[in-house]
């Protein structure tokens, strides 16, 4: 190997580590997401359609990917975002329950082959004291946890999340 090869070769791979985990996304680490018990990571991702049937209009980035083992994801999440965003918290929903027209229904969506409830939180700084402040920082538990906006704008955001599954 010539002296130009190894350093050409150490140029890219420097590259490559800085580019990369600035431009995957959270949804590339679902698969072994949703098997471990902790996870502790932050990102950057842009916002893509949104997966949930029904849903196509919206725009979302998953953070934590559904658990299918019965557990919850519980944690802290903090986030800054080009844009207003919703904190989407899915979870599992038990359809075998009629609830009356007193009572209601919560909002839910297919997923799978059940149906999960869903909650749309708008974090109270969204752009509310100053504008292109749109971060925050809250607890959670839920099956999955994902950003979101209901009115389809794109965005992009960074994360930082600390979840045990339980």
């Amino acid at each position: 190997m010539t002296p130009t090869y190894i350093i050409a070769a150490a140029v890219l791979a420097l590259i490559a580590a800085i580019a990369l985990p600035a431009t995957v996304g959270a949804n590339a680490t679902s698969a072994a997401l949703s098997t471990n018990a902790t996870a502790t990571l932050q990102g950057t991702a842009i916002s893509g359609v949104d997966t949930l049937p029904g849903h196509e209009h919206h725009q979302a980035v998953v953070v934590l990917p559904a658990r299918t083992d019965g557990k919850i994801w519980v944690g802290t999440i903090s986030w800054t975002a080009s844009k207003p965003v919703e904190v989407r918290l899915l979870y599992d929903y038990n359809s075998t329950i009629i609830p009356d027209a007193i009572h209601g229904k919560p909002l839910t969506a297919q997923f799978g082959k059940g149906q999960i409830a869903i909650s749309l939180i708008k974090p109270l700084n969204s752009g509310a004291e100053a504008a292109g402040f749109n971060s925050g920082s809250m607890v959670f538990a839920a099956k999955q946890v994902a950003f979101h906006t209901i009115d389809g704008t794109p965005f992009t955001v960074t994360y930082a999340i600390d979840a045990v599954a339980k």
